[in-house]
């Protein structure tokens, strides 16, 4: 399923120096095959794991890579580029490899998430979308799964559409955020390209339009409309009231009231008081849902209140993954031809505090930890990166989101409750394999300091 709409569309989503840079590896004959890893170095504030996701779509958006007639003459108009490498442009596809982490599985930090190996132009261009892509969608997913976490089983809706930093990324919320377990969403685009449930009840305004004598006619007009999504919003003047007012108008209308939402306000308080009335009425089904500036603290300060709330909908907090808004995640090159068809020779980057393991890597997952190996390497464990691409296409078959869904409800389940605590949480483990070590040695010297994590 779509995911960036037309994914041709994204071969000038990078930055300017992956093409400068490119060029001039093409003017020198610097073509021979590359492999890039992504891994995000240490994980954010309170995060005790990731979920990795995303990894679909940027493979959506790999093979997809052209640039079309429009771009390139744009990028001639500029001055900057040679017509030889804007000729090479014309005909790049992407016919490389991807490996990646499946979507949903619970990881730590220094951990690739994902691979990319192609001849060195390509694995080039496409650094910064894939980085936009996998790390907005994990640290979005991350945010979802803490969130689900804390409603211990009553649905949570994506409502961040409005809040979200452009509309281009509610999709991958929405995504992300149905992959950690999230109900569906409010944001209809990411039903009709994805699939994904949406749902929707009304705004303020809805009721405001028949005048403050007017809420039980908005209430009562809106059942008869939709009677199949009989949720009301009952807090546009007073929430007590508005609950009174919705019963009167389901029982003049016989149509069931599915539901209330209350968005402002004492949520636990108006919430007790509003179910009181309600099971006075008889409304016993009749659901509560919250929202209004949630996320995870929030809802499980509700639900520790006893706050009597059977759904919540959640926008900024979520959208924004407002308390961590930005996942590290890095790019970097592990090893390259050094022949023209050689084998790929391990690299390494020194710079202070960002070193990097040279090599190209497999994680080994093991009950309480994962293991970075070398790709070559024999260790226990169950092997994390799988092929997604060969030869720019793909193999096997894509996996629906409802697959995705259930591999993170599940791994999620078997983390260590330390790993997994909202406050403070215990880091998931993440080593290195003695022969990594050794090669980082090799190169590095003997005080070559670790990226992150622990060795075996």
């Amino acid at each position: 399923m779509a995911t960036l709409g037309d994914p041709c569309g994204y071969a000038l989503h990078c930055d300017e120096y992956e093409l400068t840079m490119s060029q001039s590896f093409l003017a020198n004959g610097q073509t021979g095959t590359a492999a890039f890893e992504m891994s995000v170095r240490t994980l954010p504030v309170d995060r005790g794991y990731l979920i990795a996701a995303g990894l679909a779509t940027a493979a959506e958006y790999l093979r997809g890579l052209r640039f079309d007639e429009t771009q390139l003459r744009w990028l001639a108009s500029s001055g900057v580029y040679s017509p030889a490498f804007l000729e090479h442009l014309r005909g790049l596809r992407f016919s490389g490899d991807l490996d990646g982490i499946p979507e949903g599985t619970p990881v730590g930090a220094c951990t690739p998430l994902l691979r990319v190996t192609a001849p060195r132009i390509e694995a080039t261009i496409v650094e910064s979308a894939l980085l936009a892509v996998v790390n907005h969608q994990t640290l979005i997913a991350t945010k979802a799964a803490r969130i689900v976490d804390a409603a211990r089983g009553r649905p949570v809706w994506d409502f961040s559409l409005r809040r979200v930093h452009g509309p281009d990324a509610a999709v991958g919320v929405a995504r992300a955020a149905y992959i950690a377990g999230c109900a569906g969403t409010a944001t209809v685009v990411a039903g009709q390209r994805l699939g994904i449930p949406t749902t929707g009840t009304m705004a303020h305004h809805y009721v405001i339009a028949f005048g403050p004598d007017g809420e039980e006619r908005a209430f009562a007009q809106f059942l008869r409309d939709w009677p199949d999504r009989a949720v009301l919003l009952v807090d546009t003047w007073d929430t007590v009231h508005g609950t009174e007012r919705a019963i009167a108008a389901a029982r003049a209308t016989g149509v069931p009231l599915t539901g209330v939402r209350l968005d402002s306000g004492d949520l636990a308080g108006l919430a007790r008081a509003v179910r009181v009335r309600l099971d006075a009425a008889g409304m016993q089904h009749t659901r509560i849902v919250a929202s209004n500036e949630l996320d995870e603290h929030r809802i499980a300060e509700l639900l520790a209140d006893g706050a009597p709330i059977d759904a919540f909908g959640v926008g900024t907090m979520l959208g924004t993954s407002a308390d961590a808004p930005a996942l590290g995640g890095v790019f970097k090159l592990v090893a390259q031809e050094e022949t023209p068809g050689g084998p790929l020779q391990p690299v390494m980057k020194f710079s202070s505090g960002k070193r990097t393991d040279p090599g190209v890597h497999q994680v080994f997952r093991r009950t309480q930890g994962d293991i970075v190996g070398l790709v070559d390497e024999e260790l226990p464990g169950r092997r994390l990166l799988m092929p997604v691409i060969r030869g720019g296409e793909a193999v096997g078959q894509e996996e629906a989101l409802d697959q995705l869904r259930r591999r993170c409800l599940e791994e999620r389940a078997a983390l260590p409750e330390a790993v997994r605590r909202l406050r403070d949480p215990q880091p998931w483990t993440v080593r290195r394999s003695p022969g990594l070590e050794a090669l980082r040695r090799n190169l590095g010297g003997a005080d070559a300091e670790l990226a992150g994590g622990t060795a075996a």
